[in-house]
């Protein structure tokens, strides 16, 4: 499977998984560039590539229903097979207090949709040969050379940190299996996590300079956990290439893709087509929650979660 159909699924996968409104510069500087692939998003009979109409329609209840019930804003479906559309449509609103309906050129916030994003690009340098599974991290990211592991905690609540077996590799970093975290385990570790706030650094740079400080969670390659492996990856592509994460996803991805509203932030003049971002009240209604206004390239480029796109995208 090359290149652009490991990016095309992904992106497919991330449309089909409805973009739910529940749970700078540099990018506004970009030229237009004649994307170099063309995807044709022309509808086709369902049953022309194996599936039901009539059964997709409890796709189609399903969404809606959860609209209704006022658990989604509202949402925006792609469903492909072959390389065909099969559904694409749109549900509820893109604002609720307005009573905007949504359309299929909302732009929304694509959290951890972000990380096949980053992926693509890890893998666009591997082919280039900058970087292979089993290097260590270390050799990208010099800080990371003296990392500790947290082996328990004695009497005072204190850690107890150990040297790792064999320093953290990229595979390991790849597949968060390294030992890193996101500060939403219990332990002395992600307390530490929690305390240097290494997500609201002002640059990548200094995520790294926190990270470099805090514990492994367990020893490199004898566990999972669900981590800021991506966001670690997102520096090792500005480190490699010579360009910031969000101009390499531009030059690299977005721009070749035709990929015309992914970015780290939305533009003056696609700010009337920004979704509002919702989240669970006290009673289960839809609330706003603006959780950052995406109007500026962010100093800190997450490539954990900091993309938004529409579903086309």
């Amino acid at each position: 499977m090359n290149r652009l159909d490991i990016f095309a699924r992904a992106a497919l996968s991330a449309s089909l998984f409805a973009f739910g409104l529940h749970s700078a510069q540099a990018q506004q500087n970009h030229q237009p560039q004649a994307a170099k692939y063309v995807v044709d998003l022309t509808v086709v009979k369902p049953e022309t590539v194996g599936f039901s109409s009539e059964r997709l329609e409890r796709l189609h209840a399903l969404i809606q229903g959860e609209v209704d019930a006022h658990q989604l804003g509202g949402a925006v479906t792609i469903l492909a097979r072959h390389g065909k559309i099969v559904e694409y449509r749109t549900y509820g609103q893109k604002d609720v207090a307005t009573a905007t309906p949504m359309s299929k050129d909302v732009i929304f916030r694509d959290y951890s949709m972000t990380k096949p994003v980053t992926g693509v690009a890890m893998m666009i340098l591997y082919e280039e040969g900058k970087w292979l599974p089993s290097d260590s991290v270390s050799k990208f990211i010099p800080e990371f050379a003296h990392l500790k592991v947290q082996k328990g905690v004695d009497p005072d609540g204190k850690p107890i940190l150990v040297d790792p077996e064999h320093a953290p590799t990229m595979r390991e970093l790849m597949t968060h299996t390294a030992g890193f975290s996101y500060g939403r385990a219990k332990s002395p570790a992600d307390a530490m996590y929690g305390s240097l706030k290494v997500m609201q650094s002002k640059n990548l740079q200094e995520m790294i300079e926190k990270q470099a400080r805090i514990p492994l969670l367990y020893q490199p390659g004898q566990g999972w956990l669900y981590s800021n492996s991506m966001d670690i990856q997102g520096y090792i592509v500005e480190k490699l290439s010579g360009q910031s994460l969000p101009d390499f996803m531009h030059n690299h991805i977005f721009a070749p893709l035709g990929m015309r509203d992914a970015g780290f932030f939305v533009p003056e003049d696609k700010r009337a087509r920004f979704a509002t971002n919702y989240h669970a009240g006290p009673q289960g209604e839809l609330v706003a929650n603006p959780e950052g206004d995406y109007a500026s390239q962010p100093t800190m480029a997450s490539g954990g979660g900091g993309l938004v796109s529409t579903a086309e995208d």
